[in-house]
C-alpha cells in the first residue's frame, strides 16, 4: 500500500536568529541556500520571480530530520547546512523560537502538523515536529468527503495566517487517500517604509523590460540613502519603519541581461556589495509593484543536488521507521505588493511526501528589470529575494 505524506505547506520568510555562534551559522547557511534555489528558478522564469526562500528552507528542513543516508547527505548539502542533522535542528528551531516572541509588529510566525487518523508515525519524529511549536492536528485523508474538509481547512489556515495574501495553496490533486501528514508554518510580512513615497509624485513611465516596453506607475522620492555605484550596477538600501528591515534594490546596467546578472550573484557577492554601501543623497524613481508567483521545485531541487529524496531510493525511515517513503513535489506560493507606503509579502510552501510505487543627488531610474532582496534588520537575514522584469504580470 502506498504512503503518501503531505509533509509541509510552509508559509514564511529567511529569518534571523538570537545572539548565539551557532544560530548566526543557520541564518548563514540559509541565506546561501536562498541564492541558490533563486538562481534555478530564474535559469527558467524570464519574467517575474518572486521566492521566500525560507519558506522552502522550513519544509526542506522538517522533512530533513525525517531523512537518512545519502538521502539525508544530499539535503544537507543543497540546503547548506554545515552542521550535523541534530545540530541543525536545534539551530533552526533556536531560530524559529527566537522569532516567534520577536518582531511581532513586523511578522508573525504559527506552526501547526496535521496527520493522518491512526497512522504510526514514530514518536522521536511528532517529537522533532513539536520542536518547531507545531500544533499536532488529525484528519482523514483516505476517506474523500473528509479529505476535501481537510484541504478546505488547510488552505483556510494558509489563508487566515497571510491576510489572506495566498489562497488556494493545496489544489484538489495535492492531495489523495494516500496523504499521511501536512507540515505547516505560515508567515505574513507587512511594513511601511522609514521615508515614505508621496503618491502625488507617482507618475506613469516607461518601463524597459527585457523583451518589451511597459507604461507603469514609479514612485519617487529624494532622500539620504545608503547607496553604491560601480560599472557593473547600482545598489541602494530602502529602510522600513524603525530599521526592523530593509529592501535592497540591486539595478545592472543597461548592458548586462537581467538573467545574467542574478545567475552571477550569490550570497557572499550580496555581502561584499552591502559592505560597499555609503550614505548619499539619492533621487529614486521605482514602479509600484505587485507579484504573485506559483513555483513547483522538484526539478529545481534535483538540479541542485538531492535526486534521491524524489526517487525510489528515498530513505525517510526517521519518518515512520520503514524506508518507504519518498518525497513527490515541493509548491511553493508567494506574494509581494510595494506601494508608497510599504511592502506586504506573503509565501507558501507544500512538500509532499510519498510512499515509492521548495551632495549632488544620485539620480536613479529603476526603468529596466531589476533585483530586490529584503532582509531583517538585526541579523541581516534575507527575507525575499526577487527580479522584477514585467510590470502587468
Amino acid at each position: 500500500m502506498r504512503t503518501k505524506i503531505f509533509t509541509s505547506i510552509i508559509f514564511s520568510i529567511l529569518l534571523v536568529c538570537a545572539n548565539a555562534q551557532s544560530q548566526t551559522n543557520i541564518v548563514n547557511n540559509n541565506n546561501e541556500f536562498a541564492f541558490k534555489i533563486f538562481k534555478q528558478l530564474v535559469k527558467t522564469d524570464t519574467t517575474n520571480v518572486f521566492i521566500s526562500p525560507i519558506s522552502i528552507s522550513t519544509a526542506l528542513s522538517m522533512a530533513y530530520d525525517g531523512a537518512k543516508g545519502q538521502t539525508a547527505k544530499e539535503m544537507r548539502k543543497v540546503l547548506s547546512f554545515s552542521k550535523s542533522q541534530v545540530q541543525s535542528h536545534k539551530e533552526f528551531c533556536e531560530l524559529l523560537n527566537f522569532y516567534s516572541t520577536q518582531n511581532s509588529d513586523l511578522f508573525k510566525i504559527v506552526n501547526s502538523a496535521v496527520t493522518q487518523e491512526k497512522f504510526a508515525f514514530l514518536d522521536s519524529y511528532i517529537s522533532s515536529l513539536k520542536d518547531y511549536n507545531a500544533l499536532i492536528k488529525t484528519a482523514d485523508f483516505v476517506n474523500p468527503v473528509n479529505r476535501e474538509a481537510a484541504r478546505r481547512e488547510i488552505n483556510k489556515w494558509v489563508e487566515e495566517n497571510t491576510n489572506n495574501k495566498i489562497r488556494d495553496l493545496v489544489d484538489e490533486n495535492s492531495l489523495d487517500d494516500m496523504t499521511r501528514l501536512v507540515l505547516l508554518n505560515a508567515i505574513h510580512f507587512k511594513a511601511d517604509w522609514k521615508f515614505a513615497f508621496d503618491p502625488k509624485q507617482t507618475r506613469q513611465m516607461l518601463f524597459f523590460g527585457t523583451n518589451r516596453q511597459y507604461i507603469t506607475s514609479y514612485m519617487h522620492i529624494r532622500e539620504k540613502l545608503n547607496f553604491y555605484k560601480s560599472d557593473e550596477l547600482i545598489m541602494l538600501e530602502l529602510p522600513y519603519k524603525d530599521d526592523k528591515a530593509h529592501m535592497y534594490v540591486l539595478l545592472p546596467n543597461q548592458e548586462t541581461q537581467i538573467d545574467d546578472f542574478c545567475l552571477n550573484l550569490d550570497y557572499t557577492k550580496f555581502c561584499e556589495l552591502k559592505n560597499n554601501l555609503s550614505e548619499r543623497l539619492v533621487d529614486l524613481q521605482i514602479p509600484k509593484f505587485t507579484i504573485e508567483s506559483k513555483y513547483k521545485l522538484k526539478e529545481q531541487l534535483i538540479a541542485l543536488g538531492m535526486p534521491q529524496a524524489f526517487s525510489g531510493a528515498a530513505n525517510f525511515k526517521k519518518m515512520n521507521g520503514k524506508k518507504n517513503l519518498m518525497i513527490d513535489n515541493v509548491i511553493h506560493q508567494t506574494f509581494i505588493e510595494v506601494d508608497e507606503v510599504g511592502t506586504e509579502a506573503a509565501g507558501a510552501t507544500a512538500v509532499v511526501v510519498r510512499q515509492k510505487s521548495a551632495p549632488q543627488a544620485e539620480y536613479v531610474n529603476c526603468n529596466r528589470p531589476f533585483v530586490f532582496v529584503i532582509t531583517e534588520k538585526e541579523k541581516g537575514s534575507i527575507l525575499f529575494v526577487g527580479k522584477f522584469n514585467n510590470p502587468k504580470m
